[in-house]
């Protein structure tokens, strides 16, 4: 079972099945799928849209502690012998327990299972993660391979407040059918996940990489010359062309920080960084982009709606005669302010970031 970001699940799923996943089903906010042990070396190397891969032990229906408890209990956890563990709980739904509750009924049930030699139970520091995702009566109980969320790429040394998660950006990316060939522009870059997103995803240069570790590493059957071969292969299949990426934002601060952090993620080299206004027509001027990805400002707070409402119709006005026929897909937690105007819509997903309700939308302009 991998999981991923809500409202990208069939993303997520066709990045699995290229890779080599098999028997494809789609969860909320989870594909489930069969694959060998290669495939879990593949998956945490090369994924851009999972954010943690889980071996699946056991999946079931419960309604209550006693129930979770009994269905943990089933499951076999020889694999713990002389091993400290802990169990990490996602909960999604109504229930009269929390997700604390959960993760100590399903550590109860391991260590019931030993009649001797108990693992030991280290929340800080586990060698095995036990992970598991509640959601309503559905239980999935599985080892984590991955470790941190894949979405955590390491290359960011600078922090914009409002950065996008690179899962997001990648599934942005994909949604959009970028041609490598054509020019691909933010013009909203921010802190630039989106342009060193479309960079590594042109390079065909594994996220996985900038990881420093991964949790598949401490299992028994972890194979280190399969994972060797499996991170070669896909270092050799990357590359080092150029692509006409294009990236702006009005503050001169933010730009400093995507060219650091671009440089981080060795892409700087092609990308393009500059410092414009993206409502303003005359910004787009040499820029032929075919292929337009960002994440404009929200302003949820009320006080800043009718800021946002403009910065929206400004941008959109802009572009109309700049770059008609451009293809664009942007996610908002605006959206009210968004379906005002006069656009055609070609998607719209409803998608979490974090846990901020938002929408993706394809629009041709």
């Amino acid at each position: 079972m991998a999981t991923t970001v809500k409202g990208l699940e069939d993303i997520a799923g066709k990045e699995i099945e290229e890779l080599g996943g098999c028997f494809i089903r789609l969860g909320s906010e989870r594909v489930f799928f069969e694959g060998n042990i290669e495939l879990i070396y593949k998956l945490n190397l090369r994924c851009r849209c999972l954010h943690k891969l889980i071996l699946l032990l056991i999946e079931g229906k419960a309604t209550s502690l006693k129930e979770i408890y009994n269905l943990a209990k089933s499951v076999d956890y020889n694999f713990l012998k002389n091993k400290k563990f802990a169990v990490r709980t996602t909960r999604v739904g109504s229930h009269n327990y929390n997700s604390c509750q959960i993760s100590a009924t399903i550590g109860q049930a391991i260590l019931d299972s030993f009649s001797i030699e108990k693992p030991k139970v280290d929340l800080e520091n586990p060698d095995i993660e036990i992970f598991s995702y509640v959601k309503d009566d559905e239980v999935n109980i599985g080892i984590n391979t991955t470790g941190d969320s894949m979405h955590k790429r390491n290359y960011r040394v600078y922090d914009h407040p409002a950065a996008l998660r690179t899962t997001i950006a990648c599934g942005m990316i994909k949604i959009s059918n970028w041609n490598f060939k054509e020019v691909f522009l933010d013009p909203m870059c921010g802190g630039g996940t989106i342009p060193i997103e479309a960079a590594l995803m042109a390079r065909n240069i594994p996220p996985g990489i900038f990881r420093k570790d991964f949790a598949f590493k401490r299992l028994s059957f972890f194979d280190e010359n399969l994972y060797k071969n499996e991170l070669e292969k896909a270092l050799k299949e990357s590359n080092s062309n150029f692509f006409s990426i294009y990236a702006f934002d009005i503050s001169k601060k933010h730009i400093e920080g995507a060219i650091l952090n671009s440089k981080s993620a060795n892409v700087y080299d092609t990308i393009n960084f500059s410092i414009r206004d993206a409502t303003r027509k005359e910004s787009y001027k040499g820029i032929d982009a075919k292929y337009i990805v960002l994440n404009p400002p929200y302003g949820i707070r009320q006080s800043r709606i009718k800021i946002i409402e403009k910065l929206y119709r400004e941008f959109f006005n802009a572009l109309k005669n700049s770059l008609s026929g451009a293809t664009i897909v942007l996610i908002t937690a605006a959206y009210k302010v968004l379906e005002k105007l006069d656009i055609n819509y070609i998607e719209v997903r409803d998608v979490k970031h974090g846990d901020l309700p938002a929408k993706i939308y394809k629009i041709n302009i």
